[in-house]
């Protein structure tokens, strides 16, 4: 049995997302690390790579998420006290 980590296979993610970089819009590339704690980013035709780790965009990610929540509490009290 061949556990995930002993893989050879790289896993990359073309997203929809895109950056301009000398004058093109180049998607932005996700490649996963055999291991699955490290994540490299990079623009589709170039070798620039940035690192971060799956946990740290975990927490950064739930950190805009109750961001987003607060100021939409505060948007929703705001409107009912104005209808009251």
């Amino acid at each position: 049995m061949t556990r995930v980590a002993q893989r050879k296979t790289r896993l990359t993610f073309e997203t929809e997302a895109t950056e301009r970089y000398r004058q093109r819009e180049r998607p932005i590339v996700v490649e996963a690390d055999g291991e699955g704690f490290i994540a490299a980013f990079r623009l589709k035709g170039t070798r620039v790579r940035y690192e971060a780790s799956w946990l740290g965009l975990f927490h950064f990610a739930a950190k805009l998420a109750a961001a987003k929540a607060r100021v939409e509490r505060k948007a929703r009290r705001q409107a009912q006290g104005e209808v009251r």
